[in-house]
């Protein structure tokens, strides 16, 4: 016959609960605090990590030309300068820190970007930095490309998107391509033309 002495050196249920409670509580908390900083991090996506200094520097738009083209026009550039066109002598070619490729005759719209080929600067790739107050579409009647303002017509300006005709100051922050330099040129109601001009 089995002792009653021996029945009670087996542990009770309330024991298994009372050593369950005791020796894997803690675990199960580690566990739990290890899966939400697990989580964490997966979905932290990238939190406070530096900049991507990879982006390029630059800018980018839509040009949309409004009414017909007048049939005097030779050739048509988006035009950047770094200070505001105030006096004729503003028009020079340390001012102008870009021009573009010529666009295309006729078209409806143009897109653009900084990044694409250009006349100035020669090279593409990153633009520099800073504020530009006079961003433009300027178009030429002259049979040969001319740097003198009287031979330049302003058809359309960046005003930031407000449809004001009066200009606005594009602001390039390193390492950031803005794409929202839109340029609307209605041939029938072009804005005011910079001084020195025809």
């Amino acid at each position: 016959m089995i002792s009653k002495s021996k029945f009670n050196s087996y542990p009770s249920d309330k024991t298994y609960i009372r050593f369950f409670k005791k020796h894997y509580k803690s675990r199960i908390i580690r566990y739990i605090i290890l899966t939400l900083i697990i989580i964490s991090f997966n979905a932290c996506d990238k939190g406070i990590e530096p900049k991507n200094y990879d982006d390029p520097t630059g800018f980018g738009g839509t040009v949309t030309f409004v009414g017909e083209w007048p049939a005097e026009i030779k050739r048509t550039f988006i035009v950047v300068f770094k200070d505001p066109l105030l006096s004729a002598a503003d028009f020079t070619i340390t001012n102008l820190k870009f021009l573009s490729l010529e666009i295309p005759l006729g078209v409806q719209t143009y897109n653009f970007s900084s990044l694409d080929s250009s006349y100035i600067p020669t090279n593409p790739g990153p633009f520099l930095p800073g504020d530009y107050a006079y961003v433009a579409v300027a178009y030429q009647t002259t049979d040969q490309l001319s740097l003198a303002r009287k031979d330049w017509y302003v058809a359309g300006i960046y005003d930031g998107n407000l449809n004001t005709n009066e200009p606005a100051t594009m602001i390039v922050n390193e390492n950031i391509f803005i794409t929202y330099i839109n340029i609307t040129c209605d041939f029938n109601n072009p804005p005011p033309q910079p001084p020195g001009g025809n």
